[in-house]
């Protein structure tokens, strides 16, 4: 791993919007400025969602996490999603979202963290392995317009 940067992780702000969609666009997903706004308007107010982003001067990673509370098992917190500028990769700013992410899990009294990520990006799965994630289980998504 590269030399780690200077980080500050925090909840997300309205003066991040802009930031948020821009990084979000490497993750091939469009969403527009009114999108963002209106979710960290609804996710600042919430107990069980919350956006991070990490900063270096600038926003250069978001993480959206949530609540999960299955009827059939067990309450966790569920990565829902997770990006870093692509040119601060491998200088520790996931980890040090995923690390904030247990320490909010903990807070709440959670013991499990989960995190989703397409088999295709192997390596993505090499990653979370190496912080000491295990693969449970390989689904297939099914979506319906309606």
């Amino acid at each position: 791993m590269s030399k780690e940067i200077k980080l500050n992780i925090r909840e997300a702000t309205f003066d991040d919007v802009g930031s948020i969609v821009e990084l979000t666009k490497e993750l091939s997903y469009n969403v527009t400025n009114e999108e963002i706004k209106n979710k960290i308007k609804k996710f600042s107010l919430s107990l069980v969602e919350k956006i991070f982003v990490a900063e270096n001067k600038d926003v250069i990673g978001w993480m959206h996490i949530s609540l999960v509370e299955p009827l059939e098992s067990n309450s966790f917190v569920e990565i829902r999603g997770i990006i870093v500028k692509e040119e601060f990769r491998k200088k520790g700013v996931g980890t040090k979202l995923i690390q904030t992410a247990e320490n909010w899990a903990r807070e709440k009294g959670f013991k499990k963290l989960r995190v989703r990520t397409n088999i295709k990006r192997e390596e993505t799965r090499k990653y979370y392995r190496n912080l000491n994630f295990i693969s449970k289980k390989t689904q297939e998504v099914f979506e319906k317009e309606i």
